[in-house]
C-alpha cells in the first residue's frame, strides 16, 4: 500500500475545493461558499473530507424527507472522490445567525478556522467579515461549557476511585477531564488551534498537565497519583469559577430566586451546555457554598395533577 503524502494529500482537497466553487458558481441560486477548518500541510493526516457552508438564495431549498423537520439541511457532496459535508442555509438564515441574539448560531469556532472561497453577494461579504471573529460573549458561553464538562468528569473520577475503587476507569475520567481543561487553556487565551488541544496545553499550563495527564498517562495508575490529579482539577475549577462559569452566576444574579433545575437547562439549551452538566455544575457550586440547593415542583406530564420534585437552586 503507498501512502500518499501529506502535500500530495493537500494538494488533492485544495483541487476538490475548488472543482466545487467552479461547480456552484455556474448556479445562480448559490451565493457563497465558506470553508470550515483550514487546509493546512501540518493537519492534513486528520482530514478525510471537506466542510463548508453553502449559502443559497431565499425560497429556493430543496428538502428532503430524510430532513425531517429539522430546521437545518446538511448535504454530502464528492468531488474527484473527496466527500463534502456541507450545510446549506438560505440567505436569511446566515443574516439572522449573525446579528443580534442568533449571533449564538455563529459563535467563534475556537478550533476551526473559517473563511469564505466564493461569493456573489457583497452583503455576505459584510456579514461574515463582522461575525467571524473572537466575541465576548463566545468566550465566555465556550468556557462554560467546557467547565460544566470537567466538572462532570471530575465527579464522576471521584466516585469511581472512592467508592468502586476502580483506578482504571477513574484514571480514564481524568484523562477526559484533562482534555475539557485543554479546550478551556485555549478558549482562555483567546486563540483559534486546529492542531491537537492537549499539546498546546502542555505548552500553556505545563505544570498542571504533568500532573492532570502525564502523571496519569505514564505512570502505573494508583490512588495516590489520581487522588493528586483530582486535587489538582478542583483547585484549577475554584481558581477560575468566577469567570469560566460566568453566564451561569449571571443568570443566577439577574433572576434573584429559586430556579428549578429544568428552567436552567431551558434557559442554556441552544449553548451546547447539557442538563446534567449543569447539574453537576450546580452541585459542584453548592459544595463550594456559592448556591443554596433546595427543590420545585415539576409536572412530569402536561395534565398531571400531582408533581414530582426537581432540583432548584438559589445563589447564596
Amino acid at each position: 500500500m503507498v501512502t500518499e503524502s501529506d502535500a500530495d494529500k493537500l494538494a488533492r482537497f485544495e483541487a476538490a475545493l475548488q472543482q466545487l466553487v467552479e461547480r456552484v458558481a455556474e448556479d445562480r441560486y448559490v451565493l457563497a461558499v465558506v470553508q470550515v477548518g483550514s487546509l493546512l500541510q501540518d493537519t492534513m493526516w486528520r482530514r478525510e473530507a471537506l466542510h463548508v457552508w453553502i449559502i443559497e438564495a431565499d425560497g429556493v431549498s430543496r428538502r428532503l424527507r430524510s430532513d425531517g423537520k429539522d430546521e437545518r439541511i446538511f448535504r454530502i457532496l464528492v468531488e474527484d472522490g473527496i466527500n463534502i459535508f456541507a450545510e446549506v442555509m438560505p440567505r436569511s438564515r446566515f443574516k439572522q445567525m449573525v446579528e443580534g441574539s442568533s449571533r449564538t448560531a455563529f459563535s467563534c469556532n475556537f478550533f476551526a478556522e473559517r473563511k469564505i472561497v466564493y461569493s456573489q453577494d457583497a452583503s455576505i461579504d459584510n456579514w461574515f467579515q463582522h461575525a467571524n471573529n473572537v466575541a465576548t460573549k463566545d468566550r465566555e458561553r465556550e468556557l462554560l461549557r467546557f467547565s460544566t464538562w470537567t466538572i462532570y468528569a471530575h465527579r464522576q473520577a471521584l466516585r469511581r476511585l472512592t467508592l468502586k475503587q476502580d483506578v482504571e476507569l477513574a484514571g480514564q475520567e481524568i484523562v477526559e477531564a484533562a482534555h475539557s481543561i485543554a479546550y478551556l487553556e485555549i478558549i482562555r487565551h483567546g486563540q483559534v488551534w486546529e492542531r491537537d488541544v492537549i499539546y498546546r496545553a502542555l505548552e500553556l499550563n505545563p505544570s498542571l498537565f504533568q500532573t492532570v495527564y502525564l502523571d496519569v498517562l505514564a505512570k502505573r495508575k494508583n490512588k495516590k497519583i489520581l487522588s493528586s490529579a483530582l486535587e489538582a482539577i478542583d483547585d484549577y475549577l475554584q481558581a477560575h469559577a468566577s469567570k469560566h462559569l460566568k453566564p451561569l452566576l449571571d443568570y443566577f444574579k439577574k433572576n434573584k430566586r429559586v430556579v428549578p433545575l429544568s428552567e436552567i437547562s431551558d434557559y442554556f439549551a441552544f449553548s451546547q451546555v447539557y442538563p446534567w452538566h449543569l447539574e453537576a455544575a450546580c452541585e459542584w457550586l453548592e459544595r463550594q457554598g456559592t448556591l443554596e440547593k433546595l427543590s420545585a415542583p415539576f409536572k412530569l406530564t402536561k395534565r398531571s395533577l400531582e408533581g414530582v420534585e426537581e432540583p432548584a437552586y438559589l445563589l447564596t
